[in-house]
């Protein structure tokens, strides 16, 4: 299995972060579990449990694809496939939390009249957030 090329002006999500944040997550319940040598197999079993779960949220994370051409933004996943056009959107910034600035990564939220779309978990979203507006300022449909 080799890395997939995406086709250019595509993204996906990063995530680093979310490992790191289920690993914290994690962490934090073995505080307060009763872990004894009696009972360690129970514990790893758990840990199996919790990464095999975060596997399938980092996969499913994974698959959804943002791409950004010349006439709107694709936002594809496993059960949506959504056009952006440029005209539609009200207003656009960025978030970033603590752990998002660390991982150089963070979201593009699109405000749109009829939603939020959200570009979720990308790295470098400034520079994301700056070539979608200035593809907004081309846009001749305005």
């Amino acid at each position: 299995m080799g890395i997939e090329k995406l086709p250019v002006g595509c993204l996906r999500p990063t995530v680093k972060k979310t490992v790191v944040k289920g690993t914290i997550l994690l962490a934090i319940f073995s505080t307060v579990l009763e872990i004894s040598p009696q009972k360690i197999i129970n514990y790893l079993i758990f840990v199996a449990l919790w990464y095999l779960t975060l596997l399938g949220y980092i996969m499913w994370k994974r698959s959804y694809i943002y791409c950004i051409d010349d006439d709107n933004i694709n936002i594809r996943g496993p059960l949506t496939n959504r056009f952006i056009k440029y005209n539609d959107i009200k207003e656009a910034f960025v978030s970033q939390g603590f752990l998002a600035r660390r991982f150089r990564c963070g979201s593009v939220y699109l405000v749109t009249s009829r939603r939020i779309e959200i570009i979720k978990d990308i790295e470098e979203p400034q520079n994301v957030l700056d070539e979608i507006e200035k593809l907004r300022k081309n846009d001749k449909s305005f």
